[in-house]
């Protein structure tokens, strides 16, 4: 059999993208510093225009990013954060780092994505909720015009999880541009990934992103001495930063290669649906539901096709959360049914023609 086709291919580069990748080390190497220095303000500055403007505060992964933008917006601890009952358990985590509670929102069964309807009743009752952390799961950026309308009026905070959407772009405007913050990870296998872990949150308010800044360096000021609370060391170091403004100009070329992959899948399965909206998205999955999932998951191993499930519990579900029992009957629905297929831009025009044909070979039983 040949060889399978990979779910993730992080360590696939095109020779172009490879060469700069070498360059970017070799600087850092050569030059230095090895932590911040101008490779991290460099960055900081060009992820900031590539995105469309905000404060950017590197950090060391995905996670601190979010507890950065918690953090650094002054969020009282102890409060309550809506989120996702389907993100993975990723800002749920960081939430509660913190120093806050989450709270689980079920998703709308038309969208498959929360909605204001959703947080308005997972907040029903509750009057200590600070905020809501909205996810653009898979790289699908969200219509956020209700849910924004919804927390202004409610007057809590919004924060975006733009870990799987970098490009991610909705009427023009990128994924994180509605709330006070957005966090984002750079871990491999995202759009823009690092070669290693790395992260970043952008504020609205720059003064949000001075405190963030000093959190993430133990809460010091000049002087070296903690003067803010709940600080950490979380830095983006040098050879990351370097690394990530290589590839941040291929960026946009491998979104086009996910999204030409994803649009090919939809194209040959008859019988299944994939989610997210054909027009905005970047393809960080390609995901697509059954109510046959574990017969299509075999179908396709046999064929040599890996797959994934992103993500197969609701927050509900994860024991060490600590939420109780909210019910999200259609995100706990929809994790019964979802299954992820192999979309990286790295993919063999040979390894996506295999995927494809079990795909249709599926749709045709």
């Amino acid at each position: 059999m040949k060889d399978e086709v990979p779910i993730a291919t992080p360590t696939r580069l095109a020779p172009e993208e490879r060469k700069a990748v070498r360059r970017a080390i070799e600087r850092v190497i050569d030059s230095g510093p090895w932590i911040g220095g101008p490779e991290v303000s460099q960055f900081e500055d060009e992820f900031a225009a590539y995105i469309g403007g905000g404060s950017v505060v590197g950090c060391g992964n995905g996670t601190d990013a979010l507890v950065l933008a918690i953090i650094g917006l002054d969020l009282p601890v102890g409060s309550q954060v809506l989120v996702a009952a389907n993100e993975g358990g990723y800002a749920a985590t960081a939430i509660r780092m913190a120093g806050l509670t989450p709270v689980a929102m079920d998703l709308d069964p038309t969208t498959l994505a929360p909605s204001a309807r959703n947080a308005a009743d997972a907040a029903a009752g509750r009057e200590d909720v600070s905020a809501i952390i909205v996810t653009h799961l898979h790289g699908d950026p969200l219509d956020m015009a209700e849910i924004d309308a919804w927390r202004q009026h409610r007057g809590i905070r919004l924060i975006e999880d733009c870990a799987q959407a970098h490009g991610a772009r909705r009427n023009g405007r990128h994924a994180g541009h509605t709330g006070e913050a957005a966090a984002f990870s750079f871990y491999p296998t995202k759009n823009l990934g690092a070669l290693g872990d790395g992260g970043a949150v952008v504020f609205s308010d720059p003064e949000a992103a001075i405190r963030a800044r000093a959190l993430a360096q133990y809460g010091w000021n000049s002087e070296r001495s903690i003067m803010l609370g709940r600080g950490r060391n979380s830095r983006l170091d040098a050879l990351q930063a370097a690394v990530l403004r290589a590839r941040l100009d291929f960026l946009d070329e491998r979104n086009a290669r996910r999204r030409a992959i994803l649009a090919h899948y939809r194209s040959v399965a008859a019988r299944s649906q994939f989610l997210g909206d054909r027009d905005y998205g970047t393809a960080h999955h390609a995901v697509l539901r059954s109510t046959n999932r574990d017969e299509l998951s075999r179908h396709l191993a046999v064929r040599g096709v890996q797959t994934a499930i992103h993500y197969p519990l609701v927050l509900g579900q994860m024991p060490g959360l600590d939420l109780g029992s909210a019910a999200t009957p259609v995100a706990v629905a929809l994790a019964e049914q979802i299954l992820s297929f192999p979309c990286t831009p790295e993919l063999s025009d040979e390894e996506i023609t295999r995927v494809a044909s079990a795909l249709e070979e599926w749709g045709a039983l």
